[in-house]
C-alpha cells in the first residue's frame, strides 16, 4: 500500500512539472539561413520576411511562398543589401494549418554563388 501511494505521488509530481515546463506551440515558426541572407516565418504574427546580409559585395535573397493545395495567399518577396530593410508579407488570411512551401534563392557576390533551398511549413 505504501509503495502504491509513493508511486502515485511521484507520477503526480512528474505530471505537474511537465505541465509547468510546457511552452506554447510555435513549431511552425522558423528561420532559414543562406549565403545571401535569411528567410523567416513568424507563425504568431503570420509574417514571412526576407533579409539580405549587409556586406561590401552584392547580396540578395528572394522567396516565393505558395500554399501546396492552391488555396490561400501567395507571396513573392525580395531584398538586397542596398535596400533599407526587410521585405515582408502576411499570411494572416491563410486558413490555419495550411501547408506552404517557401522556395528561397540567394546570391553572394563575393563568391558569385547562387544557392536555393525549399522549406515546407504550416501557416
Amino acid at each position: 500500500m505504501k509503495n502504491t501511494a509513493k508511486a502515485a505521488f511521484v507520477a503526480l509530481g512528474v505530471s505537474a512539472v511537465s505541465l509547468l515546463l510546457t511552452q506554447p506551440a510555435s513549431a511552425n515558426s522558423f528561420t532559414a539561413s543562406t549565403q545571401g541572407g535569411t528567410a523567416q516565418y513568424d507563425d504568431g504574427g503570420d509574417r514571412f520576411c526576407v533579409h539580405a546580409y549587409d556586406s561590401e559585395g552584392a547580396r540578395w535573397i528572394k522567396a516565393t511562398v505558395k500554399p501546396l493545395n492552391g488555396v490561400g495567399p501567395t507571396l513573392s518577396l525580395s531584398d538586397n543589401n542596398n535596400s533599407t530593410g526587410n521585405d515582408c508579407g502576411s499570411l494572416a488570411t491563410a486558413y490555419e494549418d495550411t501547408k506552404y512551401r517557401a522556395t528561397i534563392t540567394a546570391y553572394w557576390g563575393e563568391t558569385g554563388t547562387v544557392t536555393s533551398k525549399t522549406v515546407d511549413f504550416f501557416s
